[in-house]
């Protein structure tokens, strides 16, 4: 994995958001750790499954960024990996600006002697 390349930059975030489910009435509270344009990665999502369709937001500053996502992938810790789908460039333009205000992560991950 030293040489684990991402198609585009991901931020730590550390920010609370929420995930509504199909047919579920009230909204998952969750933490974002990492995000990026093309999704997020949770903490922790234990009710939610690899390829499950659900409802992202995420407030900053006073704007929402809302978008349909599909979990990609699930940990063994618990963390899980939401991938935007459909996403309007509008939404996917205040994203960006979301992404601005945090700490953007290395492209390529560093070897021990980097670090």
């Amino acid at each position: 994995m030293a040489n684990e390349r991402r198609r585009v930059p991901r931020y730590s975030a550390h920010v609370k958001a929420s995930v509504k489910l199909p047919g579920e009435s009230p909204a998952l509270a969750v933490m974002v750790e990492d995000l990026c344009v093309l999704g997020c990665l949770l903490e922790d999502g234990p009710t939610l499954e690899v390829h499950q369709q659900c409802d992202f937001a995420l407030t900053w500053k006073g704007r929402e960024f809302r978008s349909l996502a599909v979990v990609a992938w699930k940990g063994e810790q618990g963390q899980v990996g939401l991938e935007f789908q459909n996403t309007d460039p509008a939404n996917q333009q205040q994203l960006r600006e979301f992404c601005v205000d945090f700490l953007m992560k290395p492209l390529v991950r560093l070897t021990e002697g980097q670090e």
